[in-house]
């Protein structure tokens, strides 16, 4: 940390202009104290590393989210550096005491406030939110800023993410969540748009690196829109699975799906075409979405006779013993939204494609069998026919020409 105390509460920070003869004077003579946990802290003078305040090896403070790095400490520095030559109030690691927490950047815009926070570590995700829910009861705004070690990149669109990770993502004008990187080593943010999971790690998204240089405050809190169309990559996914051979140690959803399509004589490849699509608010149940997706319509609507009303609750009754044993899995998000809304999503999908039919009182009806592919070519070509007839029109219908991708169009449920 770069702020610590004297005994008589004078703050000393290393963010200021020192010269070393002078700090090293000061250690001599005093005492420094973390302004948190109130335990003695050391100053750090070495030549090639940035100065700063340590906790001794054997101390514990529980206001701190992560060991400080030195990746993390320049990182601070350059964010702190970056804000305050765009003229800005700006303070680094202002203790607040109503909430006993202690952002690592604290800076104001005009009349707003934020917390900026840059985390290179993982933590739990209930401490990420109640972070958060801190600095919001002070009617500060919370930005959390990942560290760009923290960025795992398999592909052009392929990423990584841990389940705290989306307790950091922010929202732009459109509503779609991005989240952002930043990596002191190249002076650079990166930003990642269109989250579009496709199992309870891996995501499909779009890429966008700037320069500290190119970019200011507005970059980050409103970052410009990147227009390719992620979803152009989920058949790709789709292929992926239909290709992939079963896991021999598979987990709880992989029996669970393994002993469901074995019943049915279906081979794991050749799973429902009208399952694993990235319907609204699908990405609320972190396990794959062809797992959840195929189980609902092998298990509950194909069950229902056709041109028969029945109820949506049916459905969430149907797969929620599964979700409270775990065997599906919900994704912690900072966000209010139930995961019902998942299977309101993909119900709505499913009228869109002609398999279900609503009625004026709200009910649904079975109109079709699901389509059933005799080998993996034949499956993927129908995967594309859907993809290309009717998830196309449905996001031009949703989104009035705007290319936002399908798990942005709302439900008219």
């Amino acid at each position: 940390m770069f702020n610590a105390k004297l005994a008589d509460g004078t703050i000393i920070s290393m963010a200021d202009q020192w010269h070393i003869d002078e700090l090293k004077e000061l250690r001599k003579k005093r005492d420094f104290f973390c302004q948190a946990c109130e335990s003695q802290v050391q100053l750090k003078l070495g030549s090639s590393k940035l100065w700063h305040f340590a906790h001794r090896a054997n101390s514990i403070c529980l206001y701190s989210l992560e060991r400080e790095t030195m990746y993390h400490l320049k990182g601070k520095r350059k964010l702190y550096d970056w804000l305050k030559n765009q003229q800005l109030k700006v303070a680094m690691e202002v203790y607040l005491p109503l909430i006993k927490q202690r952002p690592d950047i604290l800076f104001r815009q005009q009349n707003t406030l934020y917390a900026l926070e840059f985390q290179c570590s993982p933590i739990e995700s209930t401490l990420l939110k109640s972070r958060s829910e801190g600095y919001q009861q002070l009617g500060i705004i919370p930005i959390w800023i990942l560290g760009g070690n923290r960025l795992k990149r398999h592909g052009p669109h392929t990423f990584s993410m841990k389940s705290f990770e989306w307790h950091s993502t922010r929202f732009l004008a459109d509503q779609q969540r991005f989240l952002t990187y930043f990596c002191p080593e190249q002076s650079s943010f990166v930003f990642l748009q269109q989250l579009t999971p496709y199992s309870a790690t891996r995501l499909l998204a779009s890429y966008q690196e700037v320069s500290t240089t190119a970019s200011s405050l507005e970059t980050i809190l409103n970052p410009r829109k990147n227009n390719t169309n992620i979803l152009d990559h989920w058949l790709t996914v789709k292929k992926h699975w239909r290709y992939h051979q079963p896991n021999p140690y598979p987990n709880k959803a992989e029996k669970l799906l393994q002993s469901l399509l074995y019943r049915r004589r279906i081979a794991p490849s050749l799973f429902p075409i009208e399952a694993g699509w990235p319907t609204n608010h699908y990405e609320l149940i972190s396990s794959t979405p062809c797992y959840w997706q195929t189980y609902l319509l092998l298990e509950c609507l194909e069950h229902q006779p056709l041109n028969q009303p029945f109820s949506i609750h049916l459905a969430i009754h149907c797969i929620q013993p599964y979700l409270n044993k775990n065997l599906f899995m919900l994704r912690s998000m900072n966000d209010d939204r139930h995961w019902s809304l998942a299977i309101i999503g993909y119900f709505q999908f499913l009228v869109e494609i002609g398999y279900l039919e609503q009625t004026p009182k709200r009910y649904f009806k079975r109109m079709k069998d699901i389509v059933h592919p005799k080998t993996v070519e034949e499956a993927i070509t129908y995967d594309q026919t859907l993809y290309c007839d009717t998830l196309i029109a449905l996001m031009r219908k949703g989104n009035e020409g705007k290319n936002k991708g399908i798990s942005d169009l709302k439900s008219n449920i």
